[in-house]
């Protein structure tokens, strides 16, 4: 009996100091790391983010940038980090979905080395062909494509855009030649120049292009319109089903975070999210914030990863080395 009162008395000693401790986060600088090099759309995000979440808890949020080994470094940095909610991860669909297919001997496990908080942006690509095409809609291009068997080729990215094409071609019918770049860049002018027949990128990066008419913007890969660019019907305005994509980021902890931070960490990016001037400069680049549940983000990226590797295994997508 002494030693269960004895016990007892311990507990109710540490317990105040362990919910004084966990009240108390933040308690120093937090550290939101981007895998991608500094300018980016995921940095563009974690900067945005960062500047109002530091206004509203009073604490430094650093963004670091640790890119490279298409951002298994930094994702893979963030996995290993200490779970006390002062190391975040800027996740995207690259780094969560297509990386675990893209790579053999991955070093991380995207569903259980990571705790998510929230999806913060997503949006839609667009499907963008040379305006020299005499193609005026979505169908009108499927139609020719099909007829021109093989004539057509398209650009790449990154895996995440080559295998969105390739699913566009599944569910158009169409076949056309890859052709895979080092970047968006390289891939536009390419575009431009007419050396492609048809682009998939995100609303970012096309949007400049679409508005001037030097690309022509066939449909957006949504189940709606896209806010910046009004114009661009959404693909299920010509018939065609289960295109949806988007280009999406969220924030993540390592696993074994707490329930409580995460839950605090959720709280205060659904406030950020909700910031006039964050929502304004989030749609000025094409993106819709988010914020969903820890829960409701965990569902997202688990279907992310089924549905995408099951476009991988239909195309026969081969996985590289590291």
């Amino acid at each position: 009996m002494r030693k269960l009162l004895a016990g007892l008395t311990a507990m109710l000693l540490i317990a105040p100091g362990a919910a004084s401790a966990q009240a108390a986060y933040p308690s120093k600088p937090i550290r939101i790391v981007v895998p991608f090099p500094a300018g980016g759309v995921a940095d563009i995000v974690a900067r945005t983010i960062g500047t109002r979440l530091a206004e509203n808890i009073g604490q430094a949020v650093l963004v670091e940038n640790r890119a490279g080994a298409s951002a298994i470094i930094g994702t893979d940095f963030v996995a290993k980090s200490v779970p006390d909610g002062y190391t975040l991860l800027l996740a995207n669909l690259p780094v969560m979905a297509i990386n675990p297919i893209a790579y053999t001997k991955l070093p991380y496990d995207p569903l259980k080395d990571f705790a998510p908080i929230s999806m913060v942006t997503d949006q839609p690509y667009i499907i963008a062909i040379n305006p020299s095409i005499p193609a005026k809609d979505l169908n009108e291009f499927i139609t020719l494509a099909r007829q021109k068997k093989g004539e057509f080729s398209h650009g790449s990215a990154s895996s995440s855009t080559h295998l969105a094409s390739e699913l566009f071609k599944i569910r158009a019918g169409i076949d056309a030649l890859h052709v895979p770049y080092k970047g968006s860049a390289p891939a536009v002018n390419d575009l431009l120049g007419g050396q492609i027949s048809f682009l998939i990128d995100p609303v970012i990066t096309l949007q400049p292009f679409v508005k001037s008419g030097k690309v022509r913007a066939l449909a957006v890969t949504d189940t709606k319109r896209s806010a910046a660019v009004p114009d661009v019907p959404s693909y299920t305005e010509f018939g065609l089903k289960d295109l949806n994509m988007t280009s999406w980021q969220g924030l993540v902890a390592p696993a074994g975070t707490s329930k409580e931070i995460i839950a605090k960490l959720h709280r205060e990016i659904v406030k950020v999210l909700q910031s006039p001037e964050v929502i304004e400069r989030m749609r000025a680049q094409g993106m819709t914030p988010v914020g969903n549940s820890p829960q409701e983000f965990t569902a997202f990226v688990q279907k992310e990863v089924e549905r995408w590797s099951k476009v991988a295994a239909d195309v026969k997508f081969e996985r590289q080395s590291l």
